[in-house]
């Protein structure tokens, strides 16, 4: 019996520690891109997911409007995949219809395979999010927050040195893909701050939560270095989204009129974090706005020819995760690379899920929302500080969702179905 009580109580510290490594390995490996990193961390998940459900002894309660949405998204994915006979298919997309040529059945989805890479990486984001929702309860929110907190800052500290002694490699060996262009481990130095930034205001949260003075020093200090990475990225994405989100924080903080100790917190974090980037130099960053990228031209270009996609399959789309398959037919004349997403995750899951597919997620995405910020939330005591921390956190992977797709970087979607799923265990 002793053996079965201990049992029970290591089981809750197994799953924390279980959902910071599975927001930790994904963005080690590389964002978790390439499929043997994608495997190892949908591994993961599935192991912490599975101890919490053999363990779990509590009721669904409020939450079965998230388990309801999240099951007619995967449905919907199902429905994508399902061959139609041609007259059923023509009926319901004609496009399709007649891009598909004389085939006697066809699911909605241009290309199968995608959809169901696209079904398994959705698998992996929901058992991790429910993971969080379900199983996680009381100070082990906080202890998954301070985790992720230590392990943002050993990121960005890690990130900051490679930068400075950068030699060509990640990890000073490994190569990557001609014309990527990395910052920490991420092929991509976009998919950095998108990342690092949702993890920035959870570590400000826990600063402010904090009882001790030397705990919010510290995770205040971790914080700043967070920021001082994303700068040092050159990233006008990541910081243009982290501006917003800490606004924001800050706004919400005044708002509940916050005592001066607490506001302390974000004057300390302004000064440590302006201290860095004048040491660092804002020329680059500067530089880097200057700039035309990908960000201008480029990009409205990929957008108009997404929309035009987009108008061709507006109710069904052309199935989750093709979309590089299809907008070859899009694509403007003058973009001469292969566009693999439309750097807009608005734009794209509209394109690939039709306004059905696009709808079924906005509510999935409304049920979170009413679960962990609705009118029965508690904003009492430090669940309030916590709860800013998640909103701002929120705040900037939707502003960067406009002009990228972090949100299909397998890393970054994990660490946000974990973040989303933390705000609405808080929330009851």
């Amino acid at each position: 019996m002793k053996a079965i009580s201990n049992l029970k109580f290591q089981i809750p510290d197994f799953i924390a520690a279980g959902l910071v490594a599975a927001a930790a390995v994904p963005a080690l490996l590389f964002g978790a891109v390439e499929y043997w990193a994608m495997a190892v961390s949908g591994a993961l998940a599935t192991i912490v997911f599975m101890a919490g459900v053999f363990t779990y002894s509590g009721g669904i309660g409020e939450k079965k409007k998230l388990i309801c949405t999240a099951v007619a998204l995967v449905l919907y994915l199902v429905f994508q995949m399902v061959p139609l006979p041609a007259s059923v298919l023509g009926l319901l997309e004609p496009r399709m219809a007649a891009l598909m040529g004389p085939v006697a059945f066809h699911g909605i989805t241009v290309y199968q395979f995608k959809t169901e890479e696209a079904l398994a990486r959705l698998a992996v984001y929901l058992m991790v999010f429910f993971t969080s929702a379900l199983f996680i309860e009381g100070r082990s929110v906080y202890k998954i927050l301070k985790g992720l907190s230590v392990f943002g800052f050993a990121l960005a500290l890690f990130a900051i040195v490679q930068h400075v002694t950068w030699n060509g490699k990640i990890y000073w060996f490994a190569s990557f893909t001609p014309g990527g262009n990395p910052f920490g481990p991420f092929v991509d130095r976009d998919h950095f701050p998108g990342y690092i930034n949702m993890i920035i205001p959870l570590s400000l949260a826990v600063a402010l939560a904090s009882k001790n003075i030397e705990k919010k020093v510290l995770y205040t200090f971790f914080a700043a270095v967070m920021t001082l990475s994303v700068f040092l990225s050159l990233s006008r994405g990541g910081v243009i989204s982290f501006i917003c989100g800490l606004a924001v924080f800050s706004a919400i903080l005044l708002v509940r009129r916050s005592s001066k100790w607490q506001l302390m917190v974000l004057a300390v974090f302004a000064v440590v974090f302006a201290s860095f980037v004048l040491y660092a130099g804002v020329a680059p960053l500067l530089a880097r706005f200057s700039k035309e990228g990908v960000s201008d031209t480029a990009r409205l270009m990929a957008w108009k020819g997404a929309w035009a996609a987009f108008r061709d399959f507006p109710v069904f789309g052309t199935g989750l995760g093709t979309f590089v398959n299809v907008f070859t037919y899009y694509q403007p004349i003058h973009l001469q690379k292969i566009w693999e997403h439309a750097h807009n995750d608005y734009l794209e899951l509209l394109t690939e899920g039709g306004l059905a597919g696009f709808l079924i997620g906005a509510a999935f995405v409304v049920a979170i929302l009413r679960a962990a910020f609705g009118e029965k939330s508690n904003w009492q005591g430090r669940a309030a500080y916590l709860k800013a921390g998640f909103i701002a956190s929120l705040v900037t992977i939707s502003v960067h969702s406009f002009v990228d797709f972090n949100l299909h970087v397998p890393s970054n979607a994990i660490l946000l179905s974990i973040i989303i799923g933390l705000a609405v265990a808080k929330g009851d």
